[in-house]
C-alpha cells in the first residue's frame, strides 16, 4: 500500500543539542509510527515555502516546541509570520500546545488565525475555555485533552536493558526538579516543598537519599535513566500551574518584585502580586517523569492527585497528602519490600506493558481521528522526491545545532557556518 501524501510537522529549537530525549520522542513519534509520510521543519532556519508550495500536503501539526516559541514573545511573532501562507491552506490541522499558563492570548490569536481543526491539549475541558475562550471559536476546533508525553518502545528497551544490567539499588529515594517560579501558584510550589519535607523526614530515618533542586545536578537522558533504576523511590506531583498568565505580565510584575524583595515568600509574593488569583485554572497533568518511573520499576510517593486518571494511589503510588500530615506513614509503607515490589509490578503490568500509554496507540489515536488515510490522496514522485530533500534539510538542522555546541568550545565554527547557508537557501 502506497503512503499518502505529506503531512508537515513544524517544530523549533535552536543551540540545543542532544534535545531531552522525551522532547525527541514526542516530536518523531509520528513519523516512527504513523502509516502517513511526515515533513518535519524547524523554524529556527527558516520556512521553506519554495520548496513545501511544490508538495502535496495533506494536513499540518504545530507541535509543542514550535507553539513553546511564545515564551519569548518577539521570536514567536517573528517565526510564525513566516506560516501566513498556511492560513488559508484547507488541511486539518493540528495544534499541540504545553505550559497553558502562559502568553495564551498569543497562543489563541495564531491558532484562529491559522484556521486549526484539531487542539490537542493539556487542559481539561473545565478550562479550555478560560484559556482559549476569548479568541478561539472552540464551537468549530475539535478539542481533546491528551498528556504531555507518553511511553516509546525504543526508551523501554534501553531501560529494560539496563536493569537487567543493575544490581541492587543503591539510593533509596532519588530526586530531581528545578526550582518552580512563584507566578505558577501554590501548586507549582509542591515541587521544592516535597523535596525539602521528605529530604528532612529521610534523614531522620537513615534512609539513603539523592535529592536535588540545582541546575549543576540535573539529568537528562539516558543518564536520568540510569539514575533512576539505581533509585528505589522517587517523589513527585503533577505537572502545572494554578494562576492563567495570558500576556507574561504576571510573570514580570513577580519578577520584578523578587528582584526588589529577594527575601520576599511565596506567600507574601502572592498577596502583592496576585491575591486571589491563585488557583483561578487548574491544570495538572501526569508527566514523562512518572512514566519513566513505572518504566523503571522505581516506586513512586507523589502528592495526591488525579495524574489524567492513569496512576491510581495505593495501586500505583504512594499518596501523599498536599499538607504532607501523612509522611511519616508514607516513608513506613516505602521500609515494606514486599509491598513495594507488588505496587511497582502492578504499574509495570498496567501502565507500561498494557501498551494504552505508548506513543504507538497515540498516533494511531491522531491517524484515526485527525488524518484518515480514506481522506488522503496517494503521493506523486515529485512529492516523493522532495520529501527526501526535507529529510535531509532536516539533519543538516540537527547537524547544524550539533556544530553550534561545539562552536561554543571554539570548536567546529567552519562548519557551522557552512551548514547554516545550505539551511537557510531555501527559507
Amino acid at each position: 500500500m502506497k503512503k499518502p501524501y505529506v503531512i508537515l510537522v513544524l517544530y523549533y529549537t535552536r543551540g540545543i543539542y542532544p534535545l531531552r530525549d522525551t522532547i525527541r520522542t514526542h516530536l518523531y513519534c509520528h513519523a516512527r509510527y504513523s502509516q502517513h509520510r511526515y515533513v518535519y521543519v524547524n523554524l529556527a532556519f527558516g520556512f521553506p515555502w519554495g520548496i513545501l508550495k511544490r508538495m502535496r500536503i495533506a494536513g499540518v501539526i504545530f507541535h509543542t516546541i514550535c507553539l513553546s516559541m511564545r515564551w519569548s514573545p518577539t521570536i514567536f511573532r517573528e517565526r510564525t509570520a513566516l506560516l501566513a501562507p498556511l492560513e488559508m491552506l484547507d488541511v486539518p490541522k493540528l495544534a499541540m500546545p504545553q505550559d497553558e499558563f502562559i502568553h495564551t492570548d498569543l497562543l489563541a490569536q495564531f491558532l484562529e488565525r491559522q484556521r486549526i481543526t484539531h487542539l490537542f491539549t493539556c487542559a481539561t475541558e473545565a478550562d479550555w475555555r478560560k484559556i482559549y475562550g476569548e479568541f478561539l471559536d472552540l464551537e468549530r476546533v475539535k478539542v481533546k485533552t491528551t498528556l504531555t508525553g507518553y511511553i516509546d518502545e525504543a526508551t523501554l528497551r534501553r531501560v529494560d536493558q539496563m536493569k537487567r544490567r543493575q544490581g541492587k539499588r543503591k539510593v533509596d529515594i532519588g530526586y530531581r526538579a528545578w526550582k518552580a517560579a512563584k507566578w505558577l501558584g501554590e501548586h507549582g510550589q509542591h515541587k521544592v516543598r516535597i523535596a525539602e519535607v521528605v529530604q528532612a523526614a529521610a534523614g531522620q530515618r537513615h534512609l539513603t537519599v539523592d535529592i536535588s533542586l540545582r541546575d549543576e545536578d540535573q539529568l537528562g537522558g539516558d543518564d536520568w535513566l540510569r539514575f533512576m533504576v539505581n533509585c528505589k523511590a522517587t517523589i513527585g506531583v503533577e505537572g502545572g500551574a494554578s494562576v492563567l498568565d495570558r500576556d507574561g505580565s504576571l510573570k514580570a510584575r513577580v519578577e520584578e518584585y523578587e528582584k526588589q524583595h529577594p527575601e520576599s515568600g511565596f506567600e507574601e509574593v502572592r498577596e502583592a502580586c496576585f491575591p486571589g488569583r491563585d488557583h483561578e485554572i487548574g491544570l495538572r497533568a501526569i508527566s514523562p517523569r512518572h512514566f519513566e518511573a513505572c518504566m523503571t520499576n522505581t516506586c513512586q510517593i507523589l502528592v495526591r492527585g488525579s495524574y489524567n486518571g492513569i496512576l491510581q494511589p495505593e495501586r500505583h503510588y504512594i499518596p501523599l497528602e498536599p499538607d504532607y500530615s501523612n509522611l511519616h506513614n508514607a516513608l513506613e509503607m516505602l521500609s515494606d519490600e514486599e509491598y513495594v515490589r507488588a505496587m511497582v509490578a502492578r504499574a509495570d503490568a498496567d501502565i507500561v506493558r498494557s501498551g494504552d500509554w505508548s506513543y504507538r496507540r497515540f498516533v494511531e489515536m491522531i491517524d484515526r481521528e485527525v488524518f484518515p488515510s480514506g481522506k488522503l490522496k496517494r503521493a506523486d514522485l515529485g512529492t516523493l522526491f522532495l520529501h527526501r530533500v526535507m529529510q535531509i534539510r532536516d539533519w543538516l538542522s540537527w547537524q547544524f545545532q550539533r556544530l553550534e555546541v561545539m562552536a561554543i568550545n571554539k570548536r567546529g565554527s567552519t562548519l557551522a557556518n557552512l551548514a547554516y547557508r545550505l539551511l537557510i537557501r531555501n527559507k
